[in-house]
């Protein structure tokens, strides 16, 4: 990026201390990046020391100088700089960020594309990216980058040389994304849907609808809001916001809508007007991200085919409906998180793979439902057997019992049927009863770690005449 540690001062202020030997460059010394974390500290970037309940930034700030920090960023802790490099002491390293992510986005003059909703976020995010590649450069925000922190690290890392930079916005409670999008200032904000994840820490769903809308309030009357218009309470809300609004889903009303829908051994297609679309995807849910990439693309005036030929190479991101081959079995890795709407998505997807063998399903929990939990989690169990045609379940954390509750009482046989306090055993079960032609969902929230079933999975030698038995 474009800074020094002049510009830095004239941003956040502070109190700078060069130590015994200072930079070559004095205060014009160069900054590449902002991190947070010393693990990825790199030769001439600034460490930001941000502190917490239960940590202290500072404290690894001799590990960001190894890696060849031109400086370190901190509270009211005294640190001697190394060699040629520089502390700088600011009263609070958080809203220090904050300030350099402000002042950043000012400057910058490309297009930014805001991104939040209960379900698919990240997917919608990567696709979005993906259509916008065939106008320009595009930034990103990385992996799960979209809280109070991520957020301005994203927009950091955007570049002068960037047409448009694509955010993810996440929430956890109210006022979050007020904050978060006025920080971003999107010139386009979508919403993908308000679901059940976050029941619990929202306290309902119409304070999960009142948490979303607050992207909408935020935006202002030179802006777009992209919404799916399947969703009555949403497109009534982005109506009611000052920015235009533009609606996307299957209903005829909606301003793009998708038709002669198919979906087949890992490929989506629909069309949308004239044009036909084609992505290398497994299952129908993803049909609401490629439509919201479509969507803003025709806000900023892109040609529907090169947005299509663009889509036509999409690669999902890891651990989301990702199917791979483990032997002769096949595994849907869908392991990063989990609610109750994306559980159900999951669960269709296994149901429309074909295949002369079982469908298993391995689940975690679905974390953050509050006084939902139980009934989530019992409903969960009983649409293993009523919407994937599940054959065998292995449920595993804290409500792996209600889940098993659930499918019995939908009728799975109880030797079908097991549960656990923890993945480890549950990998440990499936790779001894795990058979070729299976198919396998894997599925469960972030904290749970899922992805270590399927990683247990594939280091298991699947024989196919011994499994057969």
């Amino acid at each position: 990026m474009d800074l020094c540690l002049e510009q830095l001062r004239q941003v956040v202020g502070g109190e700078v201390n060069f130590g015994s030997l200072p930079p070559r460059e004095g205060e014009l010394v160069p900054i590449q990046r902002i991190v947070t974390d010393s693990r990825r500290v790199e030769a001439g970037d600034l460490f930001l020391a941000l502190s917490g309940p239960n940590h202290d930034g500072a404290n690894f700030a001799t590990e960001a100088f190894s890696r060849g920090a031109a400086g370190v960023m901190v509270g009211d802790r005294s640190i001697e700089p190394w060699a040629g490099s520089f502390t700088l002491n600011v009263p609070d390293t958080m809203l220090a960020l904050w300030q350099l992510a402000a002042w950043h986005r000012n400057r910058f003059s490309g297009q930014v594309v805001g991104i939040t909703g209960s379900v698919g976020k990240t997917t919608t995010r990567e696709m979005v990216g993906a259509a916008l590649m065939a106008a320009g450069r595009v930034a990103k925000s990385p992996e799960n980058f979209n809280n109070h922190i991520g957020v301005p690290l994203s927009l950091l890392g955007a570049h002068a040389g960037d047409d448009y930079v694509v955010i993810e916005l996440g929430a956890n409670a109210r006022g979050e994304l007020d904050g978060l999008t006025r920080l971003a200032a999107p010139d386009v904000g979508v919403v993908t849907c308000v679901a059940d994840a976050h029941l619990g820490t929202f306290g309902g769903w119409d304070k999960v609808l009142e948490a979303k809308r607050e992207l909408l309030t935020a935006l202002g009357p030179d802006n777009c809001a992209v919404v799916c218009g399947d969703d009555a309470r949403l497109r009534r809300a982005a109506q009611a916001c000052r920015a235009e609004a533009v609606t996307f889903g299957r209903d005829a009303g909606c301003d793009i809508v998708a038709e002669e829908i198919t979906t087949d051994c890992g490929r989506l297609q629909f069309r949308v007007d004239q044009t036909h679309y084609k992505l290398p995807v497994w299952g129908r849910h993803h049909l609401g991200p490629a439509l919201a990439a479509i969507a803003v693309c025709r806000v900023f005036g892109l040609d529907d085919q090169l947005v299509a030929q663009s889509l036509a190479n999409f690669e999902s991101a890891p651990m989301r409906c990702e199917v791979i081959q483990a032997g002769l079995v096949t595994v849907i890795n869908d392991a990063y998180n989990a609610s109750p709407t994306a559980m159900r998505a999951a669960l269709e997807l296994l149901c429309e793979v074909e295949t002369s063998g079982r469908r298993i399903v391995v689940c975690g929990d679905m974390l953050e439902l509050g006084e939902y939990s139980v009934d989530l989690h019992s409903t969960l169990g009983r649409e293993i057997v009523t919407k994937s045609g599940g054959d065998l379940l292995i449920a595993c954390g804290q409500y792996a019992r209600h889940v098993a509750q659930g499918a019995l009482e939908a009728g799975m046989p109880s030797e079908h049927v097991t549960a656990y306090d923890d993945p480890q055993h549950a990998a440990a079960h499936l790779c001894q009863l795990v058979r070729p032609a299976d198919v396998l969902l894997v599925k469960g929230s972030r904290s749970l770690a899922m992805e270590r079933v399927v990683a247990a999975l594939l280091e298991t030698p699947l024989a196919a005449p011994e499994m057969a038995a």
